[in-house]
């Protein structure tokens, strides 16, 4: 009997995590699409503008998507660049809101650092509309 035992708790454990990926009818909105967790695709970035006084990245995805990022500290020359490339944290291409990426302002000389940015929210049309007109992208 002992010799079952361990069996039947494996067998016990599988059957508990695969409940785990049974679909359910909950009408809860996924992980990605919670207001919380909003996402952009880097492919999709349109525009961007930088207040360089508060390190502040306002970019605009497709539609009228705007999204806020804030720089982890000085970065350098953020405000003269041409053109913004975004190096992928562990392969991720979609930033999300509380992921962090790296950015390389282009079209400084010479060659920029890359600086860390958080992804802080995708902003309201009303918080897009009460931007500044220099920080509107």
């Amino acid at each position: 009997m002992s010799r079952l035992a361990p069996s039947f708790l494996v067998a016990a454990a599988g059957a508990v995590a695969l409940a785990g990926c049974a679909p359910t009818a909950s009408t809860e909105p996924t992980a990605s699409a919670a207001p919380g967790r909003q996402c952009l695709f880097q492919s999709d970035i349109q525009s961007f503008r930088v207040n360089a006084s508060s390190q502040t990245i306002y970019v605009r995805g497709t539609g009228k998507a705007v999204f806020e990022m804030q720089a982890a500290g000085y970065c350098r020359d953020l405000d003269n660049a041409m053109a913004l490339g975004f190096l992928p944290q562990g392969g991720l291409v979609r930033l999300c809101t509380g992921d962090w990426t790296q950015v390389v302002p282009s079209g400084a000389t010479p060659p920029i650092t890359p600086c860390r940015v958080r992804i802080v929210k995708r902003l309201s049309e009303a918080e897009v509309a009460a931007l500044p007109e220099r920080d509107r992208p």
